[in-house]
């Protein structure tokens, strides 16, 4: 098995890397999910610079990764699942796939989380992030047009 495709047939899920038919998909669940959305041409745009990956469980994408991998270190700038699919261990494997993927020299992978999503924040501590840095006033929040400090979580790797 490669490592950009992981498959449990008798589950009948897979984690593919995303491609630009994923993105109608993928945004709707960022609608879904998030409240500051990212637009599809977010999206299309990070696809280029980005590595990502889709959760297709059936023939529908129900989650997504994207991350950037650096020299030294990953940034996991966004992950969303359907919220009919979270608790059932998906986001753990979609961040287990991603982990997987990492060069060897990726020694840590770094990540921001709104102060105000705590079943995020438990889940990044389940998967052994731990909290580093407080950023003030990093989320806009769009509905309300108000702004929201962020967590800084750090990972390291074996």
């Amino acid at each position: 098995m490669d490592k950009q495709h992981l498959t449990d047939t008798n589950k009948n899920w897979c984690i593919l890397p995303m491609q630009l038919m994923h993105l109608h998909s993928v945004t709707s669940i960022e609608q879904l999910v998030s409240p500051g959305p990212w637009r599809l041409s977010q999206f299309r745009d990070s696809l280029k610079d980005h590595n990502g990956s889709v959760l297709v469980v059936g023939e529908y994408v129900r989650g997504f990764t994207i991350y950037t991998v650096g020299v030294e270190h990953a940034d996991l700038l966004n992950i969303g699942l359907e919220p009919s699919f979270q608790g059932q261990g998906f986001g753990r494997l979609l961040l287990k796939s991603m982990i997987w993927q990492m060069p060897a020299e990726i020694k840590k992978i770094m990540l921001e989380v709104r102060v105000t999503n705590w079943k995020a924040i438990q889940f990044y501590k389940a998967m052994g992030f731990k909290k580093i840095d407080l950023r003030k006033d990093y989320y806009l929040n769009s509905k309300e047009q108000t702004s929201e400090s962020a967590l800084v979580m750090l990972r390291l790797l074996p």
